[in-house]
């Protein structure tokens, strides 16, 4: 998918000024111009000067039309013509002519509007049902909005229905047939967040959040770039909005779409956006907190041995977690944060204040010290400490290195950026620039190119313009 650029032309206009001297004071009036013509239209739903991506031929991406609605509003400001054309098909699907004949000259407004039976954006089949021919066509139809959304809410593309397009064209009939052509738009931005994965190892994306450019409305016919008043900028759909919950995976050496959605047009105070993803396979890590959630294995202090389940119910110790019956013989639950007993993986047996199994017993101590877990408990006025004693484990009085074990989970390496400004890089000049708006038809593409080192574990995002692409946005 390719983002449009916006193309911005000077256009100057000459006034000629023209004095007519007359040897009397008495005003002579123009004849207004007579006679008639007819106006042949060609109305394109691909054409050049637009973007044709999310892919033209595809309806619900805006890249065809399958009925065309034709206002034409004459120079006192009425409707002379409705022309509604249903059930295209083929060909007709991406260039359509019309023609309307026995019109007076002049310089008339064409409006053009097309999938409005189908469209999920429906207010411009509610506004064609108010218009007859002979009507006003007034300001407020020309300036009619879509209906404004509330919440993370987006206008709804669904790939089994057509995307509305919109557009218009003042044009000139004289004396004879005019021939002018129409290029349908999209009222809808195309935001697409691709992530490409330049390593051998699989990516987690974690989290997705950007700064509120999320309008709350729109025009339903193009104003020039032109935001409505009444729009508000609320913040984007999160990405477990966007997922429904689901996994999203970036396979090795692979490009993929992480988030994309339909957006009206905007200009908002900033646009940024965060990113956290995880790489590989998990990796073990301290940690410096207990969470009911997890699992984790608990490394010796002193000897680096780690506390496992023997199999038998019984707590025991080994050199390494291979050397542990299973993983999971080596790794534990907590049933609290600060007290409570722990719970082996592999077996679910509870220990207690003691080195043996048991259904139920007294709460165990859970505090951090230096950076490692203690587990004891209280008896009397002595404090017993669960302690690798040469190999062996038990509860002791005996207060030092022993007594320490330091708290691993396992997790993914992950990297992250954090309200990171989104850059546009110019097709021509390949200059970058922050951000400022997102126009209509426009699809913009933000390209994250992602790397890890499998030797050394670093992880790191890199954003450079590809330059096989002549339209694109950055992020740095």
């Amino acid at each position: 998918m390719i983002q449009q650029p916006t193309l911005y032309k000077l256009l100057t206009s000459w006034m000629i000024l023209v004095a007519l001297f007359a040897c009397s004071q008495e005003e002579e009036s123009l004849p207004a111009p007579q006679g008639s013509g007819s106006l042949t239209l060609t109305i394109a739903s691909t054409p050049a000067s637009r973007a044709v991506t999310p892919g033209d031929g595809n309806l619900a991406g805006g890249g065809g039309m399958e009925d065309l609605s034709l206002v034409l509003v004459n120079p006192v400001g009425r409707i002379s013509e409705i022309s509604h054309l249903t059930g295209l098909t083929g060909a007709e699907q991406t260039i359509k002519t019309v023609t309307f004949s026995n019109l007076d000259v002049g310089n008339y407004t064409i409006y053009a509007y097309a999938n409005t039976e189908r469209a999920q954006l429906s207010e411009a089949r509610t506004l064609l049902a108010s218009l007859a021919q002979g009507d006003t066509f007034t300001t407020a139809t020309r300036d009619a909005l879509f209906t404004a959304m509330s919440g993370t809410t987006t206008p709804r593309i669904h790939t089994s229905e057509p995307l509305l397009l919109t557009a218009f064209k003042e044009v000139e009939i004289g004396i004879g047939n005019s021939s002018e052509q129409i290029d349908l738009l999209r009222p809808v931005v195309w935001f697409e967040v691709r992530l490409f994965n330049h390593s051998e190892q699989e990516m987690q994306i974690q989290e997705i959040s950007f700064s509120n450019f999320n309008p709350s409305t729109g025009y339903l016919l193009p104003h020039g770039g032109t935001i409505p008043n009444a729009t508000t900028y609320r913040s984007l759909p999160s990405l477990e909005e966007y997922t429904n919950g689901t996994d999203l995976v970036v396979a090795p050496n692979t490009e993929q779409t992480i988030y994309e959605t339909a957006l009206f047009e905007n200009r908002a105070p900033s646009y940024t956006m965060s990113l956290q993803v995880g790489v590989g396979g998990a990796m073990w890590t301290d940690a410096v907190a207990i969470s009911t959630s997890k699992a984790y294995a608990l490394s010796n202090r002193s000897t680096g041995s780690y506390l496992v389940d023997n199999g038998n119910g019984r707590l025991a110790v080994v050199d390494a977690l291979e050397d542990a019956r299973s993983q999971e013989h080596a790794l534990w639950r907590f049933s609290g944060t600060s007290s409570g007993y722990i719970i082996n993986v592999a077996t679910g047996n509870r220990f207690y204040r003691s080195t043996s199994a048991a259904s139920s017993g007294s709460s165990l101590t859970f505090a951090w010290s230096s950076g490692y877990l203690r587990i004891s408990y209280r008896s009397g006025t002595r404090s017993y400490y669960l302690r690798d004693n040469n190999g062996s484990v038990s509860y002791s009085t005996t207060s030092n290195n022993t007594s320490y074990w330091r708290l691993r989970e396992l997790t993914a390496q992950s990297a992250s950026l954090t309200d990171s400004q989104i850059k546009v890089v110019d097709p021509v000049t390949a200059a970058v620039t922050p951000m400022s708006e997102q126009l209509r038809n426009q699809h913009i593409i933000v390209s994250i190119n992602a790397y890890y080192n499998d030797t050394d574990g670093s992880f790191n995002f890199k954003v450079t313009p590809w330059v096989e692409k002549n339209e694109e946005v950055e992020f740095n």
